[in-house]
This record gives C-alpha cells, sequence and structure tokens, in this order.
C-alpha cells in the first residue's frame, strides 16, 4: 500500500503529469510509447471494460482527481498494482525497453507475495472503483439532463404553444381589422352616395320650387295690373 501522507500525489505521478510551464494547473496524459524512458502509462489506458465511448475532448483536471481520488479511498492494504505499476516507473531510467520494465517489476513483485493473478485481480478491483465513478457520474448526469434540459425543453414547448396561440390571435384579429375596414369604407361609400343623392333631390325640389312659385307670383302679379 502507498504511504497515505504521499498517495494521492504519488496517484497522480502515475497517471498523469502536471506541466511546470503550464500555470492553469491543466494536467497532460504521458507517452507510453515502448523503449521511452522518459514515458509512463497515461490515465487514458485505464478503461472500464464496458464503457466503450470514445470522445475528442482534453481530459480535465477536476475530473482525473476525482477518480484518483476513488482509487486513493479504496486503496488495498500491501503490495498490489498500483506498487507494481509505481517499481514500472522507478525503473524508467533505468530499463528502457517496456517489456522489460514490466517483467523486472514483477520479479520484484512476487518476492513481496504478489503473483500474477492477484496483480490482475487487484488491478481489477480500481477498474470496478472507477466503474463505480462512471456509474455515479452517469446518474448524476441524466439527473441534470432531466432538470435543465428536459425542463427547458418543457419550457421552450409551452413557450412554442403560447406564440402559436399569438399568433392564431394576431390572425385573428388581423381577419377582424380587414374586415372592419371593408365595412368602414363600405358606410363611407353609402355615406357619400347619401350625400350626392340628398344633394341632388335638394337642387331638384329647389328647381320644382321655383318653378311653381315663380308661376303663382307671375300671375299674382298678373293678376293686379289686369283686374
Amino acid at each position: 500500500m502507498i504511504e497515505n501522507s504521499n498517495m494521492f500525489r504519488k496517484l497522480k505521478s502515475l497517471f498523469v503529469v502536471e506541466e511546470a510551464a503550464n500555470d492553469t494547473g491543466t494536467v497532460s496524459e504521458q507517452n507510453t510509447q515502448p523503449g521511452n524512458p522518459e514515458s509512463s502509462t497515461p490515465v487514458s489506458t485505464i478503461n472500464h471494460t464496458i464503457s466503450t465511448e470514445q470522445t475528442n475532448a482534453s481530459p480535465s483536471p477536476k475530473f482525473t482527481d476525482l477518480l484518483l481520488r476513488a482509487i486513493e479511498a479504496g486503496n488495498i492494504d500491501g503490495f498490489d498494482y498500483l506498487e507494481y505499476k509505481n517499481s514500472i516507473k522507478s525503473l524508467q531510467n533505468v530499463i528502457p525497453d517496456e517489456g522489460m520494465r514490466y517483467k523486472s517489476a514483477f520479479e520484484m513483485a512476487k518476492t513481496m507475495g504478489l503473483s500474477k493473478e492477484k496483480l490482475i485481480h487487484s488491478a481489477n478491483h480500481y477498474l470496478n472503483l472507477l466503474a463505480t465513478e462512471d456509474k455515479k457520474f452517469k446518474d448524476a448526469l441524466e439527473n441534470q439532463k432531466a432538470k435543465q434540459i428536459q425542463g427547458r425543453t418543457d419550457q421552450m414547448k409551452a413557450i412554442e404553444q403560447a406564440v402559436k396561440e399569438k399568433q392564431l390571435t394576431i390572425e385573428k384579429l388581423t381577419s377582424e381589422i380587414a374586415a372592419a375596414d371593408k365595412q368602414l369604407s363600405d358606410v363611407k361609400n353609402e355615406i357619400n352616395d347619401a350625400v350626392v343623392k340628398i344633394d341632388v333631390t335638394n337642387q331638384q325640389f329647389v328647381a320644382s320650387y321655383q318653378i311653381v312659385f315663380g308661376q303663382i307670383n307671375e300671375d299674382i302679379e298678373k293678376i293686379k295690373s289686369n283686374i
């Protein structure tokens, strides 16, 4: 078991390396090409057997730390996969060949009572820890989807329905306005027609009045002068 006081720092050094020149604290994965003494196993090599998702996103320091904390909390007592991995790393500058590093580290591990079966079993133990974190994360993610996405989707549908209803109201009002405009135009035309008819009627009356009035008035003058 890795010493508790330095456990997380050592775990982090086994799986990720912090770039000294990076002030943001971003972590980068180490290269694992065989024969490269400067390389170690990257965090991306820990693939849960059930998870097959592929991503082009960069690892998040926050989530990397979360996963390593889970491994830290579930660290098995005694010499296991983590100590074996630490031994491999300690041999980087001594044994350039990766395969030989694995063999040499295992020979040392055997002296600590670690068999191949126990080694693989302990590695699977950490995969199971990661699988548990994977499930917890996915459950939390689904919960957030339900709250933030589904809730907003329902809100979006309600808004869309309200917009449709308002559009129908607008169309109805537009139709009513058009009908009212036509009615107004018809009334105006009727008024104009009535004014014209009244004016014509008035003129006709005045003309008739003048004729009759003139004749009677003319007769009165004739009566006066002739009788």
